[in-house]
């Protein structure tokens, strides 16, 4: 891992930290809002801005659109910085307002999957592994139909690299390389949950690189 790409990761959870959303404003503000922001770091984003809200927070890659974000909306932001061709990835779920039962409930069980399937991740794991400590814990909640995409994937120059942290994927994780790790549930006409971490393989673990608070 480069240090230009543990600055990627600081610039966004930067901006992050710094991003307030309320009701009344619209996912594009927020979206221009971060955009803005890495143009003050001289960066621009990784890749297209998430933004989703309310019921469209259920769409894992729910682009930024004029849609007016509401009291109790979860809001689900996914974005990333560029430092000298480095690339981050960073997911939180906030909420605007307060949490009812069941958006707590969901965003604990996402959260206790994050947590499952980064205590995997070490030199020598199948990346399958890894999938299975995440997604196995969602099901065992219930919640298993509503997990629909894999764990993770590698982060470098690209957005997207190997390995791929999926139930198919049995190549293991080397020593040095970025990964995501970004459980979510996303229930149609309800809405969605997602929290992603970068983190790097060690020897006999992982490094956590993405330190922002993982609360609502």
């Amino acid at each position: 891992m480069s240090k230009s790409q543990l600055k990627a990761v600081r610039i966004a959870e930067s901006i992050l930290a710094s991003l307030k959303v309320s009701a009344g404003m619209k996912e594009v503000e927020v979206a221009q809002y971060i955009k803005d922001a890495l143009n003050n770091y001289k960066s621009k984003p990784a890749f297209r801005i998430i933004v989703a809200s309310g019921k469209r927070s259920a769409l894992p890659h729910g682009f930024a659109t004029n849609k007016v974000i509401k009291n109790g909306d979860l809001v689900v932001v996914d974005f990333g910085a560029v430092c000298n061709g480095y690339l981050s990835d960073i997911t939180r779920t906030k909420i605007v307002g307060q949490p009812n039962k069941k958006q707590e409930q969901i965003f604990s069980i996402v959260k206790e999957a994050s947590r499952r399937a980064i205590k995997k991740v070490k030199a020598g794991i199948a990346c399958s592994e890894v999938d299975a400590a995440a997604r196995d814990y969602i099901r065992e909640q219930g919640y298993g139909k509503y997990f629909i995409h894999t764990t993770g994937h590698g982060v470098g120059r690209k957005i997207h690299e190997v390995p791929k942290i999926s139930r198919r994927n049995r190549n293991r994780l080397k020593v040095g390389t970025v990964i995501t790790i970004e459980p979510g549930i996303y229930i149609k006409g309800w809405g969605g949950v997602r929290v992603e971490e970068m983190v790097v393989v060690t020897k006999r673990g992982c490094r956590i690189l993405t330190k922002l608070q993982r609360n609502l």
